[in-house]
């Protein structure tokens, strides 16, 4: 039963106080035009493949703009594109380090119509995410996993509607501290049952509560045949 009850390596879902996140990208019509270059860049949640992953992108995004040439660095929601807005005094050499940092990250510079049309969309200041902001990706690809778990729950076990949207709510807030770097991981793979149980305990018997533990165990991502 230990063994089912082991929730993915990748993350618990032990709570712990909030911390403040960012805001969707508003980028006033009105403002002065500035100098903006725009990255493709592979960065969609392997979760949830409609929106970026949300814990890959911020530390990088933060990284960029320590860069004394970066004052800004947004995050599509889609994952796929990078946006830096750079100073007015920006130095070759800071904006070739940015560079290489996206390109580490497998990024490469967008140009042409292309770049405009990915460049036209940043202005609309719809979709973006700076730095901390782009939590809200990570608390909306918690939501996918969450219901993924809990269909591969039902799958296996008769569950109410009311405690499967109920268990279903309970792992998204738990993820969502998890993704988002709010959550302290457990020492031991018991801790990590424990919290699993304390988690679904309020809805599921103890039988469930073990199938719960293997739906976990099969990862965050869609399986073959998974959506």
């Amino acid at each position: 039963m230990k063994k089912a009850l082991v929730i993915v390596s990748a993350c618990s879902i032990f709570g712990s106080p909030d911390v403040g996140v960012g805001a969707d990208a508003k980028v006033s019509k009105d403002a002065p035009k500035r100098d903006v270059s725009m990255y493709q860049v592979p960065w969609v949640c392997p979760a949830a493949h409609q929106i970026g992953c949300g814990s890959h992108a911020k530390p990088i995004l933060l990284e960029l703009e320590k860069n004394p040439g970066v004052s800004e660095a947004w995050l599509n929601r889609q994952g796929t594109a990078v946006a830096v807005v750079w100073k007015p005094d920006a130095k070759h050499k800071a904006r070739s380090e940015a560079e290489k940092t996206l390109k580490e990250q497998k990024g490469a510079k967008l140009s042409g119509k292309e770049g405009a049309k990915v460049l036209a969309d940043f202005e609309s200041g719809k979709g973006w995410y700076r730095g901390a902001g782009v939590d809200r990706l990570s608390e909306g690809e918690a939501g996918v996993i969450a219901a993924r778990w809990v269909r591969r729950l039902r799958a296996k076990t008769t569950l109410t509607d009311e405690k499967a949207e109920g268990l279903q709510a309970a792992l998204t807030d738990g993820l969502k501290k998890c993704l988002t770097g709010k959550a302290a991981m457990p020492e031991t793979e018991d801790g990590k049952a424990l919290e699993l149980r304390r988690v679904a305990s309020p809805f599921l018997d103890e039988k469930q509560i073990g199938i719960l533990g293997e739906a976990a165990g099969c990862g965050m991502r869609a399986m073959a045949n998974e959506e």
